[in-house]
């Protein structure tokens, strides 16, 4: 067989599992948005708002059975900072921002 064959042959391989790939990821997403989508009215808890403070640290808002709750995410651990009512939830973050 030809050297230049082979690589054609190795390229559009390539392509393909790339494109298999990308398929999967889409059908993955879809799939999952569908799920969401029918239990939407049940859920009991709710992420309402998530804020991205690092690569793996994060501040998460969730909404359990109308209970709102503050929590801090990073790779080791979850912890809770506060329950929230709404309209004390600029206090809390001002409260946040001085503790750093």
């Amino acid at each position: 067989m030809d050297p230049l064959t082979n690589i054609w042959q190795i390229a559009l391989a390539l392509v393909v599992i790339v494109a298999v790939v990308y398929g999967l990821g889409l059908l993955a997403k879809r799939v999952q948005g569908i799920q969401t989508l029918g239990a939407k009215g049940n859920k009991l808890i709710k992420i309402v708002e998530s804020t991205y403070l690092g690569p793996k640290e994060r501040l998460v808002l969730v909404d359990v059975s109308g209970q709102q709750v503050l929590l801090a995410i990073n790779a080791q651990s979850i912890s809770k900072i506060s329950d929230i009512r709404t309209t004390q939830f600029s206090s809390v973050l001002d409260d946040c921002e001085q503790n750093k």
